[in-house]
């Protein structure tokens, strides 16, 4: 269902004056650098989102976007150098009095990254795959037809793993080759709102350690995904699961 809420890019509250009488606006930015559990800065277009709950301490968005204790109100992919410019969330007065009445308002930032042959190729364009989540400063109560703000002079971190959905499959090996030094695995059972790479262990079923591989889980099921990680001597074993 598409939300009828709106999103300003601003310097100030200018912008409050094109808002419809009794909208909730809420100003943000951070400071930054902003970063994510990788200790990696944020890139350019990384989601920062405006979510509502009675209780955050109950809140949590999941891999698939999906929040648990409350709502995603709105994300905006407006992360510019590391942090979140000053921006102007709108909430519809209407929704503001019925869907979000009662809680508190606070933004997070998301780790929405997407990866291929070990690599970040970009961010997946929404709030559908979401890796990680971390809160920015504090919640705050805004009544209809207020102006509030959320900016925090601290800088943000996507550093909370998210929950993954309980009809999620088990990825399964579907075969390895080696080939030019290197260990190809490839994998079926997998999801695309989720990131999956291999641990290696000298022994079956043995303390894994990470290796580089990484790819996002493909539209169907059926599909197959392919991890490469270099050969090491004497041999390993692969597990594989989330990133």
């Amino acid at each position: 269902m598409k939300k009828t809420v709106t999103l300003f890019v601003a310097a100030a509250l200018s912008g409050a004056a094109f808002a419809a009488a009794n909208d909730v606006l809420i100003t943000f930015s951070t400071k930054g650098p902003d970063k994510y559990a990788d200790g990696t800065d944020v890139l350019d277009g990384e989601r920062y989102a405006l979510c509502w709950s009675t209780d955050f301490s109950n809140f949590s968005i999941g891999a698939n976007g999906v929040a648990t204790g409350g709502k995603i109100v709105l994300s905006a992919p407006v992360a510019k150098n590391g942090h979140c410019p000053t921006i102007v969330f709108e909430v519809n007065a209407k929704k503001a009095a019925s869907e979000y009445a009662g809680g508190s308002y606070a933004v997070y930032l998301l780790d929405t990254r997407k990866y291929a042959d070990g690599q970040v190729v970009g961010l997946a364009g929404g709030t559908s795959s979401v890796n990680a989540s971390g809160a920015v400063g504090a919640s705050l109560n805004v009544g209809v037809g207020s102006v509030a703000s959320l900016a925090t002079s601290s800088s943000a971190a996507a550093s909370t793993g998210t929950a993954v959905p309980a009809d999620v499959p088990q990825p399964e090996i579907t075969g390895i080759r080696i080939l030019d030094g290197n260990v190809y695995v490839t994998v079926k059972g997998t999801v695309p709102f989720l990131a999956y790479s291999l641990t290696e262990s000298a022994t079956p079923g043995g303390e894994g350690a990470a290796t580089d591989a990484a790819q996002s889980g493909a539209d169907s099921q059926e599909e197959e995904i392919t991890l490469v990680t270099p050969t090491k001597e004497g041999g390993a074993f692969f597990k594989v699961g989330r990133k």
